[in-house]
């Protein structure tokens, strides 16, 4: 028997630039937004506001993908003017982005990101 991928729809790409999924709806009328927003500003912190070493000691790979979701969350989060599903579609995006190179990640950092909605 084979797998078969399972291909998921997004409902859209938000003007914030992060897709949306049906299921982020309700998921962003149970998240506490401001637990959500602050766990996600204290992992922009510790990567982008830092000297860069934090960047520096990842692949290439994890730096392509990780930092640039990361980059836009800080937009967003510096702006100000999202909404609570903006919000769960930049975070989701920001801990799938993570997740295939958390080893290469500090254990408070893994930490941080498993607080993150999925």
């Amino acid at each position: 028997m084979k797998a078969v991928d399972v291909v998921r729809e997004h409902l859209r790409i938000n003007r914030l630039g992060f897709a949306e999924y049906e299921d982020m709806i309700e998921l962003a009328n149970r998240v506490d937004v401001s637990r959500v927003a602050g766990v996600l500003n204290s992992i922009v912190e510790l990567f982008l506001a830092g000297e860069g070493d934090m960047i520096d000691s990842l692949s290439d790979g994890a730096q392509a993908d990780f930092v640039v979701p990361l980059g836009m969350c800080g937009r967003m989060l510096a702006g100000g003017d999202y909404s609570a599903l903006e919000l769960v579609a930049a975070a989701c995006t920001v801990r799938y982005a993570a997740e295939p190179h958390v080893s290469e990640f500090s254990g408070s950092l893994v930490q941080m990101l498993a607080q993150l909605p999925r």
